[in-house]
């Protein structure tokens, strides 16, 4: 039967090639003056018949530019298998999905339909170039979102720098003529191996997710020690057993086995503690609130998850070779690389970023406070820095403190000045001077010291949100697993770590020289001999060889 078939698929192929060569023949003669005429007239329309939604401008030009590249002929019947090369094409959309895209938006399932009725029938000139026509426009959009993303990442505050513009009119043509769309699709996905892993992870809960009837659900009658008994102990190990499982395809046991000790200890603590450890939770093993909303949350949100940061990474400009610095918000962490690999990182540190919506009270001021989304490059270092304190901050923080305490200035090292150079001479704060603060006609900045903000050393990479790394006095922070506590600006765990990852260049930067450099009595200012670029990113899911990581969406960007 299936040699049949077989055979029976391919006649009807060898008929349908047959029958657009005679509708559409080649060289200068009336068929071919018709087809030319079909094409442009189909290109020229403000949509294409297949699709309710417009063209857009650039997509037209896209698409004309690539015909005219063939004389307005036919594309994809043009080629020496074009059978297996639609094929192919579909077979990409098909699986749209496990690049966290969506089939419906290649019109997966209408093509498939028009390719099937188009081998069974005697199709008219304007059938064949409309299917050939909607080939090349859902490719061009299929390629558009692998290199771009599906959504621009400005409409989402991330104000990254844009990515190298592609030629996809010679890359789609070339890879028609030369029958590898797989192998262009492949190289438009990005480089990151971190991209590659979450690909591998969407895979595995695609998986895991396909075989549940229902959300797994714990309902632990009280707070979950080790050492504890449950008979739902069983079903846990089962659980994290799975979603620990090195396989793609893993299996979710559903069959408990009765001889399972029902006592939470062994191995399953183990891998409670380290689910709490990917989730910036104390990983203590102890199945509290906070615990079992991270076992209860359902497969389809880490699956969105997964989408969501895919979608992030398509936006990222390429990477340069040398070494870069990434900090990702929602994990309160910041990796230092040696190159763009990102494999291995050189320093991986905790990190205190802006204050999340839900650690503000104003509304108002939600999103002032937040770390923006971007990338820079890190160009000097400022060792005992003074802080120079923003507006903002100044009068809705410090003069209300001020005017309830006349000592609160001298007491924490601030001083009033005319401008923020280093030489500028500090101001009594008397009342006139207080008021011009509130103007702006003078300023307010702390003094280089162990009450400084700034700690001992700020990174310094330019950009239009005043954003930096730095060190802090207030370390006793990073204990805490939840870390917004800034206004904006990233402190780090361990600068002088950072400062000599920075310093790489610098010759004769060594541990001890930034140590008395960070404790020395005046400010200084070093130039980069290399530049450093740094990434301030946001994303809710990372993967590794090992494991996937999920970090709770503490700007609310996931379902903006």
């Amino acid at each position: 039967m299936m040699k049949t078939t077989t055979k029976k698929a391919r006649l009807n192929a060898n008929h349908l090639l047959l029958w657009a060569l005679l509708l559409c023949p080649l060289g200068a003669n009336a068929g071919n003056k018709q087809t030319i005429a079909t094409t442009q007239s189909l290109l020229q329309a403000n949509s294409h018949p297949y699709f309710i939604n417009a063209y857009s401008l650039k997509e037209r030009e896209t698409l004309q530019s690539l015909y005219q590249l063939n004389e307005n002929q036919l594309l994809w019947f043009s080629v020496k298998h074009p059978v297996q090369t639609i094929n192919q094409l579909l077979n990409l959309y098909a699986a749209a999905p496990m690049q966290g895209l969506i089939a419906a938006d290649y019109a997966h399932l209408k093509l498939k339909k028009q390719w099937h009725t188009l081998q069974q029938s005697k199709p008219s000139l304007q059938q064949f170039l409309a299917f050939d026509t909607a080939l090349s426009l859902t490719f061009l959009r299929y390629l558009n979102d692998l290199y771009d993303g599906r959504v621009p990442p400005k409409q989402q505050n991330f104000y990254l720098k844009p990515k190298s513009a592609i030629d996809f009119v010679s890359r789609i043509y070339t890879a028609i003529k030369t029958e590898s769309v797989f192998e262009l699709a492949q190289n438009m996905e990005p480089k990151l191996h971190s991209y590659q892993q979450l690909k591998i992870a969407l895979k595995k809960y695609r998986h895991l997710n396909a075989q549940l009837k229902e959300p797994v659900h714990f309902n632990f009658k009280h707070t979950l020690r080790p050492g504890d008994w449950s008979t739902q102990v069983g079903k846990l190990q089962n659980y994290l057993n799975a979603l620990n499982s090195p396989s793609l395809t893993p299996k979710i046991e559903t069959n408990h086995n009765t001889k399972i000790n029902n006592t939470y200890t062994g191995s399953v603590v183990t891998k409670v503690r380290n689910l709490q450890a990917d989730y910036n939770l104390e990983s203590d093993g102890i199945i509290g609130k906070q615990t079992l909303e991270l076992l209860n949350t359902p497969l389809s949100k880490r699956i969105e998850q997964i989408e969501l940061s895919m979608e992030r990474l398509r936006w990222l400009p390429e990477q340069p070779s040398g070494p870069f610095i990434l900090v990702n918000i929602p994990a309160f962490r910041l990796w230092a690389y040696n190159t763009n690999k990102e494999q291995n990182d050189n320093l991986n540190m905790k990190v205190i970023v802006g204050k999340s919506y839900a650690a503000n009270k104003d509304e108002d001021k939600k999103s002032s406070l937040q770390t923006p989304i971007f990338s820079g490059n890190i160009s000097y270092l400022v060792f005992r820095p003074y802080w120079n304190i923003p507006h903002s901050i100044l009068t809705e923080e410090i003069l209300p403190l001020f005017e309830r305490d006349p000592t609160y200035l001298e007491r924490n090292d601030l001083e009033i000045v005319a401008n923020f150079s280093h030489r500028a001479t500090p101001l009594p704060s008397t009342p006139e001077n207080i008021q011009q603060l509130y103007s702006k006609k003078l300023h307010l900045r702390q003094r280089p010291g162990r009450k400084n903000a700034l700690g001992h050393i700020k990174f310094m990479f330019p950009n239009n949100y005043n954003i930096y790394l730095h060190d802090t006095p207030g370390i006793s922070l990073f204990s805490r697993t939840k870390r917004d506590f800034s206004h904006g600006c990233i402190r780090v765990e361990n600068p002088s770590a950072l400062a000599l990852f920075a310093l790489r260049n610098n010759s004769g930067w060594t541990e001890q020289k930034i140590a008395e450099a960070m404790y020395s009595d005046a400010p200084s200012i070093v130039d980069l001999e290399q530049k450093i670029p740094v990434l301030i990113f946001y994303s809710t899911a990372l993967a590794t060889q090992s494991r996937v990581s999920f970090y709770p969406d503490i700007y609310d960007h996931d379902s903006a």
